[in-house]
């Protein structure tokens, strides 16, 4: 095993263990996630053994594993709309007992294994580039009316920079990309205007959406702008903070651990501020590592993505097969980009956003999805 596969394995590890960590420092105030988090961790390094004892990249290298994967995701997101849960408005989710299964984490890996394999066998065939770049929007576009605009903009941001990186987008794809979209564009307001359950999806995402770029604006710049024209005046009204709302409790707890942070930390399961906020095990895990582990602690946390990002980035482009190339670099972009979301959902440099930390926040499809990623890179064959 190469030195840049070491470092993958042991971030991973070390990652884990702080998750592990920090969700048994809540197993005071719910007990489930600790256990839980236990049988998930066993579950995805069971399937991490697994993959490197047994698969093959060549296992990859079929069509019509791409048409049926793409059809099967089709489906879940479509029935999930249909007949998922709803849990804090979206609804995104299958429950099978006490364990939850979010279609969308795994759909990212899909994407990343199915974008990389057309531009190895289908470099230069446009037709095909175009319907892989279709087929990612639709997905993209299904993952938005649960809603949950984060995911569906991080799914492609991702797809479209493997396609970027790859060279592929040029002027004449570019042109029948913006067709595409204008078209979805037209169909959806088609569907808008005849169908009252399609409108009722448009409209509840759209006031899940602006409420919380809402909420964000408000708390970067707190003021109403009062503009008189005919005086040439202009006077900032400060915004009154009376709304009560789950969301803004939330920001405020955020902000004031944010405030408080110090180096070391209140130690585990000491957090006061974060004690209130009720996704702390996974939307908001950065926070409360902040809280009780403290600047450094988070700081750690930071540095270890950082390097193990950049471990995958040189497996990367030391692999034998341009096919394994572009699926390690896309499993690089997808933790890296993830990582760097939650940290700014988190600290507040970006509106609010329930995105898991890889590998340290609690959640099954997450960790499961995230760790098959690690599986896929530590199997990818270098040179030497």
């Amino acid at each position: 095993m190469s030195v840049e596969k070491v470092i993958v394995a042991v971030t991973t590890i070390i990652l884990t263990f702080m998750g592990l960590l920090l969700n048994a420092s809540v197993i005071t105030t719910n007990s489930t996630f600790f256990f839980k988090s236990m049988v998930i961790v066993g579950v995805g390094l069971f399937l991490l053994l697994m993959i490197l004892r047994f698969f093959k990249y060549d296992y990859l290298k079929r069509d019509w594993v791409y048409l049926v994967g793409g059809l099967f995701f089709l489906f879940l997101l479509i029935f999930v709309l249909i007949a998922g849960k709803r849990v804090n408005g979206a609804q995104r989710w299958f429950f099978i007992g006490p364990f939850s299964l979010q279609i969308s984490e795994f759909v990212k890996v899909y994407v990343v294994v199915m974008i990389s394999y057309v531009i190895y066998r289908y470099h230069k065939k446009e037709a095909v580039q175009l319907l892989a770049y279709f087929t990612l929007c639709i997905m993209c576009l299904l993952i938005l009316f649960e809603p949950d605009l984060g995911m569906s903009i991080f799914i492609f941001v991702t797809g479209s920079l493997l396609f970027i990186v790859a060279g592929m987008f040029n002027r004449v794809k570019i042109k029948a990309s913006f067709g595409m979209l204008f078209a979805g564009l037209i169909m959806a307001f088609i569907l808008y205007l005849t169908s009252s359950v399609f409108q009722s999806k448009i409209n509840t995402m759209l006031s899940y959406q602006v409420s919380r770029v809402e909420r964000f604006r408000e708390m970067v710049f707190p003021y109403y702008v009062n503009w008189d024209i005919s005086k040439l005046q202009v006077k900032l009204e400060p915004i009154k903070q009376n709304r009560v709302s789950g969301y803004s409790e939330q920001s405020q707890k955020v902000k004031q651990a944010i405030e408080n942070a110090t180096w070391l930390g209140s130690g585990l399961s000491q957090g006061y501020f974060t004690k209130y906020l009720p996704a702390k095990h996974n939307d908001y895990i950065a926070v409360l590592a902040l809280e009780e582990l403290g600047i450094a602690g988070v700081s750690i946390m930071g540095f270890l993505f950082l390097v193990l990002f950049f471990a995958i980035t040189k497996i990367a482009f030391s692999t034998e097969s341009v096919f394994v190339h572009y699926i390690t670099l896309g499993i690089g972009f997808v933790i890296f980009i993830q990582a760097l979301l939650h940290f700014g959902v988190n600290f507040q440099v970006l509106p609010e956003k329930g995105i898991s930390l890889p590998f340290v926040s609690y959640g099954g499809s997450s960790y499961i999805s995230n760790i098959i990623m690690i599986a896929l890179v530590l199997k990818a064959r270098v040179k030497g």
